[in-house]
């Protein structure tokens, strides 16, 4: 974990930071609250290991303030531009979590989903499986169809960490990367 800050009510560290998410641990003693602020694009979650833990929030759209009580195991969110503060009714440990507001509501559906046949992905075998069959994941010819029409992850922090094997950028193994990369080879491109 990174390094420890104290805080008026306790302190923080810093588990992951990237420019997608942000995860602290946060330890608060009992009876203190944090000041009352707003995230102008960010989500705000807590999720609480131990202790009690209130989440105030000032909704804008109402004249009211919503108070989430959260025991261990509880998880809440707060939405971008509404101010909030916490309160510890007990010693509480808990997991702070920051996303921004672009992956929460991205989604535009053009179908409905349902039962996909091996028929339907190999019609479309010209179009995106050259090479795929050599890769060594289950079932990749549908992850790469899926990945096919979703916005490369990659946040050009490209460091695959040995203990994970995972890019310590977008989280992705070497596998689920050459996966997209192959999905999107330009038409005509062999191996």
């Amino acid at each position: 974990m990174g390094n420890i800050t104290g805080k008026v009510w306790g302190d923080t560290s810093v588990i992951i930071q990237n420019p997608l998410v942000e995860l602290h641990k946060i330890n608060i003693k009992a009876g203190y609250k944090c000041s009352e602020h707003k995230h102008e694009h960010k989500w705000n979650g807590f999720y609480v290991i131990s202790g009690t833990l209130e989440i105030h929030v000032r909704k804008n759209n109402y004249e009211l303030t919503d108070v989430t009580i959260l025991g261990a195991g509880d998880f809440t969110t707060v939405r971008p531009g509404e101010f909030h503060w916490f309160n510890s009714i007990s010693d509480c440990v808990a997991l702070e979590l920051y996303y921004p507001e672009t992956l929460s509501e991205d989604i535009v559906r053009k179908s409905v989903g349902g039962k996909s046949t091996i028929e339907k992905l190999n019609s479309m075998s010209g179009q995106v499986t050259m090479g795929l069959e050599n890769l060594n994941y289950p079932d990749l010819k549908t992850y790469a169809y899926t990945v096919a029409s979703v916005t490369s992850p990659c946040c050009n922090v490209c460091e695959i960490d040995p203990m994970t094997n995972k890019c310590r950028g977008c989280d992705r193994t070497r596998e689920q990367i050459q996966a997209y990369g192959l999905s999107h080879m330009p038409e005509g491109y062999t191996k």
